[in-house]
């Protein structure tokens, strides 16, 4: 039985606390310590209610020099990072405690409670067989909200978490605590000598490298103990049916492949990318049969010469006959150690390019089967059920890429380059300019016609044209080539209207990716409905082009299945927090009508960020927060980069989460998940969201877009301009370089609110709406609504979360850098009394005393954070102050830059 660890966050906190406290004495003196001291005092003092604190740190901060106020920051920032990975510690034992106080009842949320309750629920063998058959769950990784952190930083910060698992792994003593301090003072010597500033923007492909670095390192020997697990709890629950789970989990990757307004995004880069996952894939796969070479050596003197096994062997002799013949003389009597030898040679032979390598996954999954079934016939059962059906696993998620990788590119791209082409041929000199209904037939009547359009030299066309058609060119040569496993969605951003896939449709066709008239397409053509109105009108869209000929065709040729991309980030910039949730909500239901209607099957493919204001939250909750009929076991999930680090670099909590997600994706399938709402209900329910949402934008939009100094409150107010010049990802802060709200990057929105300590898209609108419906339906109805509905429940939850970590007398420093005090005067007094409003109704609804009495973990990571991130906002604000009076000083951008990672790491939150 797992030992109880009697260790605590307070144990941590103090191991960090006093090898943090040395290195800083050893590197910068007591002064440095002192300074340190003093401003977290001030925050406590401020945390307490003594307002006199605050001018006090303002004061502090102020008659600080630039090189003073850097190591107030590092030192501030450092003490974040360990005390992240202290909770994380914390959590990893919570899971634990939980499990052996359930025992031998299930874990809440593990993949035998979500099984268990399957079948209590009436699902018999055969339907969670249909189930299993059907069920998806892919999560796809981006790079944005980019990672605030370097990848140095990461794996020094790895470094301090295993050291602090060791602790609760073993019994301590004073000597291990002793050696464990000497461990950590030199990763945490390492951290503070490290420059947290990028000295270059990371490339796309160090994105995807620190992408990958995710799945080696943890998910990929997580995922087949998750599959052990759900194995186990099937058995266990049917212990007389033979029941296969299949790969339901699976990864995704936009890292490479997402185009939209990143220019660095070239087909090079993306062949680059595929081959770069391809070669980490393989490795770690031939790493995997070497590793099972060296610990598999049954004797055939001992167990018999397996027959199932002679194939693998004659394969491979013939492949790499000197290698067999040494094999033959140095393992003769170990006939798996000679075939999985052979297996790791042909699986470096792949990356190589050698034609002896391996043409796709499925050859060699038959070369692991085939020695799995060898072993099961020779007294090798409980080996081959080993680390063997692991690898089997493994190869059966990952492929030879690790993740599959989609491309995005914008709408209006498309549009220019078709409306070129067409202009170049004589064909249609003003296509953009025509009906949406006139482009249409155009389309129709091009993808159906067999001659070509675009002639193989392109060099006549602009260069974003050029750029478009060799996009499209390169898909080919790799969806037909090595990386076919690899390739599948292309997902269209600003999707408005049919003409935005049809075109997609026809670049498609025009580049063999689909025969003419729409038969056997290579990919799938994914809409991405983001904004208000598109959401509204997304039924329709899809309406008109599911009766289109051309475009069944190409829905035919992979499966009949429609895959739906759902926006949460551009959505909430247009009309705030909950205009935006109910309008994702409502057109879900919309498009599963449409698609049922037509035979079709769906996968909705939810673009979630890590924050609030961009459709964040936990994961389990959003999915059985997803309306009734709408996930059907099959959902796809963007893992922003922000989270990516926070959910899987630590193996206990990369499996929860994933073990969380997978079971609400299976109740939502076919359990008690996906039994909502009742008709009565909904028509009590839905009336009143629907006026909230209505008022809420409105109070949204008027102040957003209805102010026309809305744009300079938003610049002056938050570090937006400061953000969008520091190092953080390959891709631009804005689509377009323009003022306008609609051409900022959800990204740097979402941010510099958070920044500010204002998190306005999280929650600006709601409170109107709450007290409207409270005025005119009561309390107890929303109460009503609160407990029986998940999707408001997480609507509400998400909402506190975010009104937590706003701060109003911290945000008003902020406020007060607008110069133009009647701006100043007219707008910051709005967002102030909303947000008070948006608590005063939350808590009124919930029946709290105070913001996530419920929660009381997070209320209490949050308040002890608090005290820490304070100083470093008044920092911050100074440093603006400074900046924007004119002082060049380079140091003073160092120090803003790095101010900015503090605040991010203190609140666990970028964009």
């Amino acid at each position: 039985m797992r030992r109880v660890t009697t260790r605590t966050f307070s144990d941590d906190e103090q191991l960090i606390r006093g090898v943090l406290e040395d290195v800083i004495r050893e590197a910068e003196g007591e002064g440095a310590l002192t300074l340190h001291r003093r401003a977290v005092a001030l925050g406590d003092r401020l945390r307490g209610g003594d307002d006199a604190a605050a001018d006090e740190l303002a004061a502090l901060v102020a008659g600080l020099a630039p090189d003073e106020l850097q190591v107030l920051i590092r030192s501030l920032t450092r003490w974040f990072q360990l005390t992240n990975l202290a909770e994380d510690n914390e959590r990893v034992r919570r899971i634990r405690a939980r499990e052996l106080a359930e025992a031998p009842g299930p874990r809440r949320g593990s993949l035998r409670d979500a099984v268990g309750r399957l079948a209590a629920d009436g699902v018999d063998a055969d339907v969670l067989r249909r189930l299993l058959g059907r069920a998806q769950v892919q999560l796809v990784m981006t790079a944005h909200p980019t990672e605030a952190r370097r990848r140095t930083t990461l794996e020094k910060l790895a470094r301090v978490f295993a050291v602090l698992r060791g602790l609760d792994e073993r019994r301590p003593t004073v000597e291990s605590e002793a050696v464990a301090a000497m461990q950590l003072a030199s990763a945490v010597q390492e951290l503070w000598g490290s420059d947290e500033i990028r000295a270059v923007s990371p490339t796309v492909l160090d994105e995807v490298r620190t992408g990958l670095l995710y799945v080696t390192s943890t998910l990929a020997d997580v995922v087949p103990q998750l599959y052990r697990e759900l194995e186990a709890a099937i058995a266990e629950t049917y212990p007389d049916e033979e029941i296969d789970v299949p790969p339901l989990l699976r990864f995704g990757s936009w890292m490479g492949g997402d185009r939209d307004g990143n220019p660095f995004v070239t087909p090079d880069v993306t062949v680059q990318a595929l081959a770069d996952m391809r070669e980490a894939c393989l490795r770690f796969l031939r790493d995997r049969a070497m590793d099972l070479a060296a610990r598999v050596s049954l004797s055939s003197r001992l167990v018999g010469d397996p027959p199932a096994l002679a194939d693998v062997l004659a394969d491979g002799t013939e492949r790499f006959p000197e290698l067999a013949e040494g094999l033959r003389l140095r393992n003769p009597e170990e006939p798996y150690r000679r075939a999985f030898t052979l297996i790791a040679r042909r699986l470096r032979a792949t990356w190589e390019g050698d034609l002896e390598g391996y043409r796709g996954p499925d050859e060699l999954l038959a070369d692991l089967r085939a020695c799995r079934d060898a072993l099961q016939d020779g007294n090798g059962r409980h080996v081959a059920a080993g680390e063997l059906q692991d690898v089997i696993r493994q190869v059966e998620v990952f492929g030879f890429h690790f993740m599959r990788l989609d491309v995005r590119e914008h709408a209006g791209i498309h549009r220019h380059a078709i409306g070129e082409i067409l202009a170049e041929l004589g064909l249609e000199q003003d296509y953009a300019q025509r009906s949406v209904a006139d482009r249409c037939a155009i389309l129709e009547r091009e993808i159906e016609a067999r001659r070509p359009l675009i002639p193989a030299d392109t060099s006549g066309f602009s260069a974003s044209t050029q750029e478009t058609v060799e996009t499209f060119r390169m898909l080919y040569a790799q969806r037909t080539g090595e990386h076919a496993d690899a390739l599948l969605t292309y997902i269209v951003s600003g999707t408005e209207t049919p003409a935005d896939l049809l075109e997609v449709l026809l670049l498609m066709k025009e580049c063999r990716l689909t025969k003419a008239g729409g038969a056997g397409a290579l990919m799938r053509v994914v809409p991405l409905f983001e904004a208000g109105e598109t959401l509204a009108a997304a039924g329709e869209t899809m309406r008109t082009l599911v009766r289109m000929p051309c475009y069944r065709r190409a829905l035919a040729a992979l499966g009949d299945e429609q895959e739906i991309m759902v926006g949460y980030s551009d959505s909430n910039k247009d009309v705030g927090y909950v205009a935006s949730g109910w309008a994702v909500y409502r057109a879900q239901l919309q498009l599963v009508e449409v698609l049922r209607e037509h035979g079709l099957r769906w996968t909705f493919f939810h673009g979630r960020g890590g924050a609030v204001g961009r459709g964040g939250g936990p994961s389990n909750v959003a999915i059985l927060a997803q309306p009734p009929g709408t996930v059907g076991g099959r959902l796809k999930v963007t893992e922003q980069g922000e989270v990516l680090s926070d959910k899987y670099s630590v193996p206990e909590i990369a499996h929860r989460e994933l073990e969380l997600t997978t079971s609400a994706a299976l109740l939502r399938g076919a359990g008690p998940g996906d039994a909502q709402l009742s008709a009565q209900q909904r028509a009590r329910f839905e009336p009143v969201l629907e006026a909230m949402a209505e008022r809420s934008a409105g109070v949204y939009r008027d102040l957003v877009y209805g102010d026309p100094d809305f744009v300079a409150f938003f610049h002056a107010a938050t570090p937006v301009d400061e953000i969008s010049r520091l190092r953080l990802g390959s891709r631009p802060a804005k689509r377009r370089q323009t003022d306008r709200i609609e051409d900022f990057r959800a990204i740097p929105w979402v941010f510099s609110w958070t920044q500010a300590r204002i998190v306005l898209p999280a929650w600006f609108g709601l409170g109107t709406a709450l007290r409207a419906a409270r005025e005119e339906h009561g309390v107890e109805l929303l109460r009503e609504m609160e407990a029986g509905w998940p999707f408001f429940a997480a609507l509400l939850s998400n909402a506190e979360m975010a009104c937590a970590k706003a701060d109003p007398v911290i945000a008003a420093r902020y406020a007060a850098l607008v110069e133009d005090a009647a701006l100043r005067e007219r707008l910051w007094p709005r967002i102030r009394e909303e947000l008070e409003r948006t608590i005063a109704e939350l808590l009124a609804v919930t029946g709290q005393d105070a913001l996530l009495s419920r929660d009381p973990v997070l209320q209490r990571s949050i308040a002890r954070r608090n005290p820490s991130v304070d100083p470093l906002s008044f920092v911050q604000v100074e440093l603006l102050r400074r900046r924007r009076a004119g002082d060049e000083d380079p140091e003073l951008a160092r120090a803003s830059f790095l101010a900015i990672n503090g605040i991010a790491g203190g609140l666990r939150n970028t964009g």
